[in-house]
């Protein structure tokens, strides 16, 4: 424990403006300091600090309290992890008691000895590291080389490597006096289901994932073939890393990111260290999961302005208009940068330089003009608005904030044609109210389901059974091909478990899912197994052959479905369009699909 005179010692010797100051920008008023509250949404500032009193106030949410609470709500620490994060900060040397105790019974001196353990491990990668640059002829130096990351940046993000070996982590004397239980719950190390223990990294260039006030939180490993798979390999969660509260590089962007209040977020760890090395200090990126409220909150508490930077392909501009969607969702005004071409940020930087790059970034689109990209440009006929006014109306329903929702549905309506009044009361209809009361009748019945459900929670149960059909599957669907939501958040999260060589049991899985849907899913489970397995002499019997006919079933179930959803679409273009042109042309993608839907039913596709 850290004893009160302790305590005391710290606040006498750190500053509440300072320590606030350097989160959110503060402006005096008074003899007192006022800024708009981090912690709910306001455009009146109505956060007051008192230097005086070492004390804050929010008047608008009620938020209240000193330097170490300020620093626990903001920075998401424990009261211990936030006295200890301001001592270092400040310099202020402070004694704790253990009572005899040992260091690893409680989950605040456990967190601590995670990051005290993940320090050690990436100062050992890192030595590694410049052990093989120092070489010069090792497979990883030769990797840098190639993606031009010199020794500066190298120590700017204190990168590593990870020998191939399956215990040279182990056999460190960091670590010799540490059980293999505690460096397998850190994330360190792995035991398979042989009951063998293993260093979890082998053979990677290391990304240490640092949290927003410089502790090493988890690592991503990149291997340094493509052939070898997956490609990174994150670390698991644990006590001191939850994917969704953290973003790669925030802590190396913070000096940049106080100073201007602008985050560039980009999708790669390769990405933000090149956005780095040509001066976009400001960028950060992504960590091994998808963009969620959390990381939009994270990104509003730390800036004012936040630009999308994705991959030119396809999938980048997805990922651009959901990001962006969700960025809106929590008060912020995304702007968004889609690359040319098939390009990245690593690879635009390198081909064409920082002023084009810099160029790109002053002209970012915002939501609205987004989508219109993503649908071919602006629409000239009535038709054509239509359907173009009713994606627009889809990326801005969700937004909370007033004055942004009325900005962009004034512009939806000015760039589509569709009267405002129009456009208003569309979103009403898909207001949060109209959900909240949705969500409030169905939670009083029991989990209801789809009559094309079925066939994906049986992809689901197929993928957490059978390795072979799981990969097949991975290589096949993504996120985007399951209809149901709960399907397709258990196949998000079977994907990441499997990119990151975790076991995958439904256990774990079903933890971030209501009980209705538990009780469902774990239901459903077991009249599958009635049907996949038989028992002899008291074992289960594995069928492959079934598995198989399930899969090669499924599969076509899947695609059946999303050709007849694609047939759908085009008819309703087909209503909407006003040109012989363009009705010949969707005719043709018709025929088309016709075509593919007769293979697939006759079996010979």
């Amino acid at each position: 424990m850290i004893p009160k005179d302790q305590i005391e010692k710290l606040q006498n010797s750190v500053d509440i403006v300072d320590v606030i100051g350097e989160r959110i920008d503060l402006k005096r008023s008074g003899s007192n300091y006022k800024a708009r509250c981090p912690f709910h949404d306001e455009k009146t500032p109505s956060f007051m600090v008192s230097q005086t009193k070492q004390i804050y106030k929010c008047f608008g949410c009620g938020v209240s309290g000193d330097s170490i609470n300020f620093v626990m709500s903001y920075d998401n620490l424990s009261y211990p992890d936030a006295i200890r994060h301001l001592a270092a900060r400040y310099g202020v040397e402070i004694v704790e008691e253990y009572s005899g105790r040992s260091v690893d019974k409680s989950h605040d001196d456990r967190k601590e000895l995670f990051r005290i353990l993940n320090k050690y491990a990436c100062d050992f990668f890192h030595e590694n590291l410049l052990k093989e640059i120092n070489a010069g002829t090792s497979e990883v130096a030769e990797y840098l080389k190639k993606r031009k990351m010199g020794i500066d940046l190298v120590k700017k993000f204190r990168l590593g490597f990870a020998p191939d070996n399956w215990n040279m982590l182990k056999l460190d004397n960091r670590f010799s006096d540490q059980t293999e239980d505690i460096l397998i719950e850190a994330g360190l190390r792995k035991k398979n289901e042989k009951g063998n223990v293993y260093d979890q990294f082998r053979n990677r260039l290391m990304f240490p994932i640092f949290d927003t006030i410089g502790n090493v939180a988890a690592f991503s490993g990149r291997s340094l073939r493509d052939e070898v798979q997956p490609k990174y390999l994150n670390s698991p969660e644990t006590a001191v890393y939850k994917k969704n509260e953290i973003l790669y590089g925030l802590f190396q962007a913070m000096e940049t990111i106080r100073k201007t209040r602008e985050i560039i977020l980009v999708e790669g760890n390769i990405d933000i260290i090149t956005m780095h090395k040509f001066g976009f200090t400001s960028t950060v990126a992504i960590c091994g999961t998808a963009f969620t409220e959390n990381h939009a909150r994270l990104i509003k508490r730390n800036c004012d302005k936040i630009t999308i930077l994705l991959d030119g392909d396809e999938a980048g501009k997805k990922s651009a208009l959901k990001t962006a969607e969700i960025l809106a969702e929590v008060g912020m005004v995304p702007g968004v940068v889609i690359l040319p071409g098939a390009s990245d940020p690593d690879s635009y930087l390198y081909s064409t330089g920082k002023e084009a790059m810099e160029k790109l970034l002053s002209c970012p689109l915002n939501i609205i003009d987004l989508v219109i990209q993503l649908h071919g440009g602006n629409k000239t006929t009535a038709n054509e608005k239509a359907y173009l006014a009713k994606e627009l109306i889809a990326s801005i329903s969700r937004i909370k904030d007033p004055v942004l929702l009325d900005v962009y549905s004034k512009e939806a309506s000015e760039k589509s044609g569709v009267d405002l009044s129009i456009i208003k009361k569309e979103i009403s209809n898909r207001s949060p109210d109209r959900s909240k009361k949705a969500k409030l009748s169905a939670e009083t019945t029991l989990y209801c389901i789809n009559p094309e459900d079925p066939v994906e929670f049986t992809v689901i149960y197929i993928m957490l059974t059978d390795e072979s059909s799981r990969i097949k599957f991975i290589s096949l669907l993504t996120a985007d091909d399951f209809k149901n939501a709960e399907a397709s958040k258990m196949f998000s999260s079977i994907y990441e478990l499997y990119e990151e060589g975790e076991d995958i049991k439904l256990a774990n899985i079903l933890v971030d899912f209501d009980q209705k849907f538990k009780d469902f899913m774990i239901g459903f489970v077991f009249e599958l197994e009635e049907a996949f397995f038989s028992v002899r002499n008291g074992e289960k019997d594995i069928s492959p052959e079934k598995f198989e006919k399930a899969f090669g079933d499924s599969m076509k179930k899947i695609k059946l479905r999303n050709l007849g959803q694609k047939m759908n679409k085009l008819r309703e273009e087909l209503k909407y369009s006003d040109s012989s042109e363009s009705q010949d042309e969707i005719l043709k993608k018709m025929a088309a699909l016709k075509t593919v839907q007769g293979e697939l039913i006759n079996g010979k596709n």
